[in-house]
């Protein structure tokens, strides 16, 4: 059964295509350790278990409650309750978290060309992969979701066997008897079950990521929050709070409409320096969702630099050696209106020159509701009415403190 999420402000800026530099070299970090070369029997450590986690032994007959000391060896298998979570370290290095509801087996661990190559089975429910180098593959009843990268989720539905696949990070791929297609950051795919009239199968199709399912990854994975915190901590590193931004570019008043290099003559920078192409100057943008942009190319540029400057003054610098580039408006948490630019740089370092700067906004974010404290200091005091016979400290009503503290009650 899909996860049905409230929408919330979405904080992770997981970058499509295009990744910058400073996200790229964070994840490699994160994700790229060294996979073991040599092949290994698999196992799995249990922990962080939570509601009802029961798990069977290869060739055994029945399910016995896991604990923090149980090891899944080759062919075991893990069936989570209604209320059942646990992680899984695998041998491997591979992280997998198991949803509730789920019937997981941890089938084998072969050495292939480029490392270690790990297979699953989803029966039914929901597990989220963290992966250590080498590949996974897990299959279900309607096809087989394989990621070479890092993070990747599979869900099973109970009902029509459907099976839908997030890749939040690295190279994913997803197949069935229709065919086979590739995936990868911020993108999905539902692997439909086979039609029971017809007896066909559908090609499986690429698309973006929903909101719901990023957040979903934030919610249920310390990993993926803590990668987000990471980010955002690096690219906060870069900014520089000011009173007034120094340095900014302005357009020169002089200078008229395509002269730029790129010959578009939109948002003309100055010297005839390339333009901002998209996007438009003035636009305005939802609290999140995929934002593309792009500007000319600079004769003799070696690498851009992108900046964006807040309401407040605060700067973010991002460094690529592309000439667009598409990011997640969950970047620009703070929201209201943002100006950027972009400076070209040389081979040797030097600055050529910088587009004239164009404005953008999105929506302020929600405050968060503060709990109610006049219901909890009221239900203190009801509770400790000493007059009240169903208090925790009500009077003995045939004591003397009784009298004259609630005798007052008799006359009425």
């Amino acid at each position: 059964m899909r996860v049905d999420s409230s929408p919330i402000i979405r904080r992770f800026p997981m970058l499509l295509k295009r990744l910058p530099v400073i996200f790229s070299i964070l994840i490699f970090l994160l994700v790229a350790c060294g996979a073991p070369t040599e092949s290994s029997i698999l196992s799995a450590a249990l922990s962080e278990l939570s509601g009802k986690v029961d798990m069977k032994i290869a060739g055994g007959d029945d399910f016995t409650p896991a604990t923090v000391a149980s090891t899944l060896n080759v062919n075991g298998q893990i069936r989570t309750g209604d209320d059942g979570r646990v992680r899984l370290d695998l041998s491997s290095g591979t992280i997998i978290r198991v949803a509730p509801s789920s019937l997981f087996t941890l089938l084998s661990n072969e050495e292939v060309e480029g490392g270690l190559a790990t297979k699953l089975k989803l029966d039914i429910g929901k597990v989220f992969i963290i992966l250590n180098g080498g590949s996974a593959d897990v299959e279900t009843p309607s096809g087989v979701a394989s990621v070479r990268g890092s993070y990747m989720k599979v869900e099973v539905d109970p009902e029509t066997l459907d099976i839908y696949v997030t890749c939040l990070e690295g190279n994913c791929s997803a197949s069935n008897p229709a065919g086979t297609v590739n995936f990868t950051n911020g993108e999905r795919v539902i692997l439909f079950h086979r039609d029971p009239v017809t007896g066909n199968w559908t090609v499986p199709n690429v698309e973006p990521m929903t909101p719901e399912e990023f957040q979903e990854w934030l919610d249920e994975n310390p990993e993926a929050k803590e990668l987000f915190e990471q980010a955002m901590a690096t690219v906060t590193a870069l900014a520089e709070s000011t009173e007034a931004p120094t340095e900014e570019p302005t357009e020169e008043p002089t200078q008229e409409p395509g002269t730029g290099s790129d010959g578009n003559g939109s948002n003309g920078g100055s010297n005839g320096c390339f333009s901002i192409i998209q996007p438009p100057a003035g636009s305005s943008f939802p609290k999140y969702g995929p934002v593309d942009f792009e500007w000319g190319d600079q004769s003799g540029a070696e690498y851009y630099v992108v900046t964006f400057i807040d309401k407040n003054g605060y700067r973010v610098t991002i460094r690529t050696m592309d000439t667009s580039a598409a990011w997640y408006i969950e970047l620009f948490p703070a929201g209201g209106e943002y100006n950027w630019f972009v400076t070209a740089y040389g081979a040797d370092g030097g600055e050529i020159c910088s587009s004239a700067p164009a404005a953008f906004s999105k929506p302020q974010g929600d405050p968060t509701p503060k709990p109610p404290k006049e219901e909890e200091e009221e239900k203190e005091e009801i509770a400790c009415d000493p007059c009240d016979p169903d208090s925790s400290c009500a009077l003995d009503p045939e004591s003397y403190e009784w009298y004259y503290t609630c005798s007052e009650y008799q006359l009425y």
